[in-house]
């Protein structure tokens, strides 16, 4: 090809490429690349750019990976590793992604690469990886003007970690590091102190952001939060008006409908709390739509379970998890610190310790997960089963003789095949909830755009995804032979003595009375499911049947679900 037909080839590409032509800009520069002989560095990273805006990731990911044979200096590779580790990481593939931010990061780790540095630092975040994270962070301090963002990477890891003392003490090294403080970090320190209960703290700073920052819509927000946190329900509907929300930012917008929803629902404005609800659903789902998102559910539906009756359990000497799940919002993170409340229970709140191990199937076995559980062999079997055990050593946790480790993640219902894989005759505690308020419960979450959140934002898609789990686990409980106790919200909230005496005995647990407070317990701490904010208080039976204020609503979706309400033993 002549060099001036080349120029003019790449030229057509790249303007359709800014046009956002991606399509057109693949099929132009395929004229160059579906040659070896023409390929370099510009012609593959245009086609690898236009296929990850296609959201054709993997394919991305492909070119990405052979462009790095194109790179002729440290620039590019620099460049190329950091489009790698994004690609991965919007693939959901974070520990790898982590090596590839690292090589960016090998190649230039100055300020130069202040950027790269930041994003790892998420991952590393994500990855739960604190004693990755504190190098970096370090490293990050001492670059001018980044001590902020590096103190805030640090303040985040102590909120996940549910250490309460430490990320107080950064919050206050945070503000009085520098005597000007920028408008984000006033945002950022309010939105954490409010998150971890310390309201008074909030309030505060919050004043002093009225003074510097007139007028900023995000400050009437977090005065419509101390005003929920303070039972004035009516202020928040006043002060969040629609005019005020319009105002706000994407992600700000959706937790001030949430907020107004709540009032409303306080006020017994049923119809209006679910307009609100119904807000911040769609934007939730606006968003999910624009990710992408595996769904395990449908490959796991057709997977042929019976190589679990022949699975062995390999490691009788070691520890054996119990696994607490069930689904979102149905009582398993107020259960969770109740057994938290016994000094020999290591409670694993919503971890990576098993999404650890459904990564390595990749980038450890070269495996696809699920669809080759049927396929492990016993070495297979023993890396997993360290991978598990490494998430307790990587973190700090150590295990006592009789240490009872509840390892609690709602969907870990989905998993029971790996769970089981891993560990045979494992403990399981199923929670339970009214499947109409657990569906409804999960709609008024301003949820996560994640893997598990994706697929429960709009009221019928919470419906859908109930039925789609529970079928699945009904297929389990009919083929698997399930060590299983199940803890029905209803009845612990009823009597929490009794059902809680059952969990223990289930468990061999000689439990103390510390249990009765465990809200006075969960206080010392920071609670990161959506149920913070509840579990602080005492036992309350408040949220039982609450669907019946949105029956207008919720009727058209229950036959979805009518099959569990019977099963689990509840009346429509």
């Amino acid at each position: 090809m002549k060099p001036e037909q080349r120029h003019s080839i790449m030229e057509k590409a790249v303007k359709a490429l800014q046009a956002g032509k991606y399509s057109q800009a693949i099929s132009t520069v395929n004229k160059i690349n579906k040659l070896k002989s023409q390929q370099d560095y510009k012609s593959l990273e245009l086609e690898a750019y236009a296929l990850f805006h296609m959201q054709k990731l993997e394919k991305s990911l492909e070119s990405y990976q052979q462009l790095l044979g194109f790179c002729q200096d440290n620039e590019q590779r620099n460049s190329t590793y950091r489009n790698i580790a994004k690609t991965q990481k919007t693939l959901g593939l974070t520990r790898v992604a982590i090596s590839s931010f690292e090589q960016c990061f090998s190649l230039d780790n100055s300020i130069n690469n202040a950027p790269i540095a930041a994003q790892l630092g998420e991952c590393y975040l994500d990855e739960d990886c604190y004693g990755e994270l504190d190098k970096l962070t370090a490293l990050m301090q001492s670059w001018p003007g980044y001590y902020a963002p590096a103190q805030a990477l640090l303040i985040s890891a102590a909120k996940k970690q549910g250490n309460k003392q430490l990320a107080l003490e950064r919050i206050n090294a945070f503000l009085a590091h520098s005597s000007f403080i920028e408008e984000w970090q006033l945002e950022f320190a309010i939105d954490t102190l409010m998150f971890i209960r310390e309201h008074q703290s909030a309030i505060k700073i919050l004043k002093q952001a009225e003074i510097d920052f007139v007028n900023k819509p995000w400050i009437r927000y977090y005065q419509a939060e101390v005003k929920a946190r303070q039972g004035e329900h009516e202020s928040v509907t006043l002060l969040l008006s629609d005019e005020l929300i319009e105002r706000l930012d994407f992600m700000r917008q959706k937790a001030a409908y949430k907020l107004r929803a709540e009032a409303f629902d306080k006020q017994q404005r049923y119809s209006d709390a679910f307009i609100d609800f119904t807000a911040m659903a769609n934007l939730n789902h606006q968003r999910a739509q624009a990710s992408s998102h595996t769904d395990n559910v449908a490959s796991l539906q057709k997977l042929d379970l019976s190589f679990l009756h022949n699975v062995k359990n390999i490691h009788t000497k070691e520890h054996q998890p119990v696994f607490m799940m069930g689904f979102n919002r149905s009582g398993t993170t107020l259960l969770e610190n109740i057994l938290d409340t016994q000094e020999q229970v290591i409670a694993l709140s919503e971890t990576r310790s098993l999404f650890n191990v459904t990564e390595a199937f990749s980038y450890k076995l070269n495996k696809r997960y699920p669809q080759d559980l049927p396929k492990l062999n016993e070495q297979d079997l023993n890396i997993l089963h360290q991978e598990y055990f490494d998430y307790f050593t990587h973190n700090g946790i150590q295990l006592k003789d009789n240490s009872v480790v509840v390892d609690k993640f709602p969907l870990y219902t989905i998993d029971l095949p790996l769970i089981l894989s891993l560990f045979p005759k494992a403990k399981i505690i199923f929670c339970l909830r009214h499947p109409a308020d657990t569906c409804l419960s999960n709609f008024q979450q301003n949820s996560a755009n994640n893997q598990q959140q994706a697929k429960l934002n709009r009221l019928e898609d919470c419906f859908k995804r109930y039925q789609q789990v529970f079928t699945l686990f009904q297929r389990y409980q009919t083929e698997l032979d399930l060590n299983i106790h199940f803890v029905r919200y209803e009845d612990l909230v009823s009597d929490l003595e009794k059902e809680a005496k059952k969990v223990f005995e289930f468990l061999e647990i000689d439990a103390n009375n510390d249990y009765l407070n465990f809200n006075q317990h969960a206080k010392q701490k920071v609670v990161m499911s959506a149920s913070s904010n509840q579990v602080v208080k005492p036992i309350y039976t408040e949220s039982c049947y609450k669907w019946r204020n949105y029956q207008e609503f919720i009727t058209p979706h229950l036959a979805m679900v009518k099959p569990f309400i019977k099963a689990f033993g509840y009346s429509d």
